[in-house]
């Protein structure tokens, strides 16, 4: 090939490669990290969170666990909720439906404070009610900061005959 024609396919190719520089500039490039856990905190990062303990193990923070009874009759949603409020308010909420109204229908929950190796009450509550087949209960509680915490509910419906049970374990949450 001769230089000219060389020169000639460069120039051609130019403002497609100008093009293609700008438009890679001009897109904004996204970048994901995986969040990664740890069952053990360093010093650093538990000084920097305010965590007066390591976090909680995984198993036990980052899902709701659910036990449920075998073949259940009646309780078809059982859920508790932890959420913040004002401050170092931690604000419980529990739910418990079922397909008819039951003789009683009670929901028992606690709230429970990491040490650092185990989990123990912080604070607990029930509610129940008769001919009804829906239990909404909860509590507002103040909270120490510096701690997880999480909810531990246990659902309970009884027609008179049958009893079902289901137990929910909300996440966990530094306050």
């Amino acid at each position: 090939m001769t230089t000219d024609r060389v020169r000639s396919k460069e120039r051609n190719r130019s403002p497609i490669l100008k093009i293609a520089i700008v438009l890679a500039l001009l897109t904004p490039a996204v970048l994901v990290l995986p969040e990664v856990h740890s069952a053990t905190a360093s010093p650093v990062n538990n000084a920097m969170s305010g965590a007066k303990t390591a976090p909680p193990p995984l198993d036990s923070r980052d899902h709701s666990i659910q036990s449920r009874a075998a073949n259940p009759v009646h309780i078809y949603q059982a859920e508790s909720t932890l959420t913040r409020g004002e401050g170092l308010q931690a604000i419980i909420k529990t739910t418990t439906m079922t397909y008819k109204n039951m003789k009683t229908l009670s929901a028992q929950y606690r709230l429970e404070r990491w040490t650092g190796t185990a989990w123990v009450t912080y604070k607990a509550s029930s509610s129940s009610q008769t001919q009804t087949s829906v239990l909404y209960a909860g509590s507002d509680w103040d909270v120490l900061a510096g701690y997880y915490y999480r909810v531990v509910s246990t659902h309970t419906a009884y027609d008179g005959k049958v009893t079902d049970q289901v137990t929910r374990t909300s996440n966990s949450i530094l306050f």
